[in-house]
């Protein structure tokens, strides 16, 4: 469980840098986004990315079996509930200009590194042993 409890706050960690990042690309550059714009998917995404890790991890304490079942399942799942937001982000609230899908796939982009340097990193330490 304090594996658990560590992934989960090194994604807090981890989503925090991703916000500075990118607050820093938006006041530096020319671009029409402000830090508001950048709240909404960036915590859109650390909750998709975060109940996409409860259900590997849930997996993990499950039997080895059903371990692929639940991997594949967490990343899904992510898959699914980012693209259920990427509709409502473009079509729903109008976001289509390039400035915000690029914001969007650079966040998804970047979560998805977390989630699957995460998956990769406990089934090598499940592998050890």
């Amino acid at each position: 469980m304090k594996t658990a409890a560590n992934k989960f706050i090194n994604l807090v960690i981890y989503s925090l840098v991703v916000f500075a990042v990118m607050a820093m690309v938006i006041l530096v550059f020319p671009i029409q986004i402000t830090l508001t714009d950048l709240l909404l998917p960036g915590s859109i995404f650390l909750v998709i990315t975060a109940s996409s890790l409860l259900v590997f991890l849930i997996g993990t304490v499950k039997s080895p079996e059903s371990q692929p079942l639940y991997t594949m399942g967490a990343l899904g799942l992510k898959f699914f509930l980012s693209m259920i937001f990427a509709l409502i982000y473009f079509i729903v609230l109008k976001n289509t200009t390039p400035g915000y899908i690029i914001l969007f796939f650079l966040l998804y982009l970047a979560f998805t590194i977390y989630l699957l340097w995460g998956i990769v990193k406990i089934l090598k330490i499940k592998s050890l042993k």
